[in-house]
């Protein structure tokens, strides 16, 4: 997406965007699932550090963001927890964020 700014180490922060799920995420009523988005590394060479989540969208209404872990630099993962009575289905490809990280 976008540099935001340079450290005087030479490392950049940038704003990134990531999108999935890779295939449909179904998530029985009650419970939790891990939703993987992957971020485009775009306007970088490299990262180095997720720093953040700024922004996501395209989430099933009802469906909450339980917290979020990036298991590698290049993937956001999201726990979404469903409190409704019946199940709710992420969609391939329907969700977005924007993430900053610390990059060359």
């Amino acid at each position: 997406m976008s540099v935001e700014g340079k450290l005087r180490t030479g490392e950049k922060l940038a704003l990134l965007s990531a999108s999935g799920p890779s295939s449909n995420v179904t998530v029985s009523a009650g419970d939790t699932a891990n939703v993987d988005l992957t971020i485009s590394v775009g306007v970088v060479s490299r990262i180095l550090q997720n720093l953040g989540v700024k922004s996501i969208s395209g989430l099933p209404v009802g469906v909450v963001i339980a917290g979020f872990t990036f298991p590698n630099t290049t993937t956001l993962r999201l726990v979404i927890y469903n409190p409704t009575t019946s199940a709710v289905t992420v969609t391939a490809d329907s969700v977005s964020a924007d993430v900053l990280v610390k990059a060359l």
